[in-house]
């Protein structure tokens, strides 16, 4: 699950006008999973959903401009809902418990002057690393919807899911990543942008389920001394 809501802030990365529904395809590759993922995204709202992973297949629904959540286990017909305060002391709890720095990085990407093609795009490659953490960017400033994915990525930011990702802000260099490579604690997570579709999305979409059970939020035992 780690490796999808990583992954998903970093496919997470997309929006053009109010009134514009999108869908957006992408692939996850991973030591936890190696799956395909589709975003849709409706207003302030997105929804991102993995066909199979550590948990099976899972939805994540986020609401941008309140920060409240709902995770969907679709085997166990489970549904997680969480305000965005909620999501927000669990983020800094754990934390606290992993001796993890809160707050974003400092450190700014850098390119490296090389260049690749994702797909059909022409791309350059950006890196970063801070700590424990590295990253690999392939840049598009050509992509058809670079406005939609500059937006999304902002609206992420704004939840607590895009807040509890490590990484640097992308929003200030021109150009989308395409795919991103992610290396943390040993292991590293592939994220590709296969097509980004402007397209009715059903708001009911953004509910959960009538039959899916509520479950309660986990929580976090207390940090140890010294945390």
């Amino acid at each position: 699950m780690k490796s999808f809501l990583a992954a998903s802030a970093a496919v997470l990365t997309l929006i053009a006008t109010a009134s514009a529904d999108w869908v957006i395809e992408a692939k996850i590759e991973s030591p936890q999973m190696n799956t395909g993922t589709i975003m849709k995204v409706k207003g302030d709202k997105i929804r991102a959903d993995i066909t199979s992973g550590p948990a099976g297949a899972l939805s994540s629904i986020m609401d941008s401009s309140t920060g409240d959540s709902i995770t969907l286990l679709h085997a166990q017909k489970m549904a997680m809902k969480s305000t965005g305060d909620q999501v927000k002391q669990a983020i800094e709890m754990a934390k606290k418990y992993t001796g993890q720095a809160a707050g974003a990085t400092t450190v700014k990407p850098k390119a490296t002057g090389q260049k690749e093609k994702v797909g059909e795009y022409d791309c350059e490659i950006w890196t970063w690393a801070d700590g424990g953490t590295s990253a690999k960017y392939w840049i598009a400033s050509n992509h058809p919807q670079a406005a939609v994915l500059k937006d999304l990525e902002k609206k992420m930011r704004k939840t607590a899911l895009g807040a509890s990702q490590v990484g640097p802000d992308m929003s200030e260099i021109a150009g989308v990543p395409l795919k991103t490579e992610t290396e943390a604690n040993g292991s590293k997570t592939t994220m590709s942008i296969l097509s980004v579709k402007e397209a009715p999305v059903d708001a009911k979409d953004f509910e959960a389920p009538a039959d899916y059970q509520a479950m309660a939020m986990p929580t976090f035992p207390a940090a140890p001394a010294g945390k």
